[in-house]
């Protein structure tokens, strides 16, 4: 089970289930993986869409039906998290990024705030990350350099991003929500999926790396920030072009599922 799970990273409890080990239960694969610290490499199950979030995703679809590829290149940013958990104790680190082309992007750490109640991630820690390196600063700077007067963050309108979304706008920024884990509407997933690809291709060790907990997450961090720089520039410029037919698709649909 664990050769599958690091040789295919698409691979999801239930295929090693029914294809695998189909004499043990799921709950039970789920456990003895986790125990290799597999728990966050396996690949997600397809997200569930009701007739509520199919409504208001044809709704957003349609909103946006006449962009097209040049303004989509040009006036949106995506951004979004990743937690990457490797080691062997488990060890998680939260990631942070955004891009428009490969020219501005950013893959930064995000780390706990020590303020709250868990010791955790919490919005503050990513308004922390966005602030020490200047996002605003950037985001004005490509608004210069396109002629632009409108720039748009395209950001997933979850709960946990409400603090975020806060201090964005009060800094000017032009925010474009989508639809709450609406994947294929947020490119950036692609890019998280791209590069969990290469973790599993070229780094699988990392999953057992032993030591300090400190060092586990500076390999990751390392790893990660090394494999975004590797992406070609092409795939940037083509996920971009890409949100026009991501678009029709969604409409032909009724908001339902997609190929995306």
């Amino acid at each position: 089970m664990v050769e599958e799970a690091l040789k295919n990273y698409n691979t999801t409890y239930k295929y090693i289930a029914k294809k695998i080990a189909p004499e043990v239960f799921e709950k039970t694969i789920k456990h003895r993986l986790a125990e290799n610290n597999l728990k966050r490499w396996m690949a997600k199950e397809r997200l569930h869409i009701d007739e509520t979030l199919a409504q208001k995703r044809l709704e957003w679809a349609l909103a946006y039906r006449y962009w097209t590829k040049e303004i989509w290149r040009r006036r949106a940013i995506w951004t979004g998290e990743v937690t990457v958990e490797r080691g062997e104790r488990k060890v998680s680190q939260m990631m942070t990024g955004f891009f428009h082309g490969q020219r501005h992007s950013l893959f930064l750490p995000v780390f706990p705030n020590p303020s709250s109640a868990g010791s955790g991630v919490t919005g503050k820690s990513i308004i922390d990350v966005y602030d020490h390196y200047e996002f605003v600063r950037i985001w004005d700077y490509i608004k210069r350099e396109l002629g632009e007067d409108e720039v748009f963050l395209i950001i997933d309108n979850t709960k946990t991003q409400l603090p975020i979304m806060r201090w964005l706008r009060k800094y000017g920024i032009t925010l474009l929500e989508i639809c709450f884990n609406s994947f294929d509407h947020n490119l950036i997933e692609n890019i998280w999926s791209d590069i969990k690809d290469r973790f599993s291709k070229l780094f699988s060790e990392l999953h057992l790396m032993k030591g300090p907990e400190d060092m586990v997450k500076k390999a990751i961090e390392e790893a990660t920030t090394y494999y975004w720089e590797l992406l070609d520039p092409k795939v940037f410029n083509t996920l971009r072009g890409s949100m026009v037919d991501r678009i029709k698709a969604i409409i032909k649909a009724d908001g339902w599922y997609t190929k995306y």
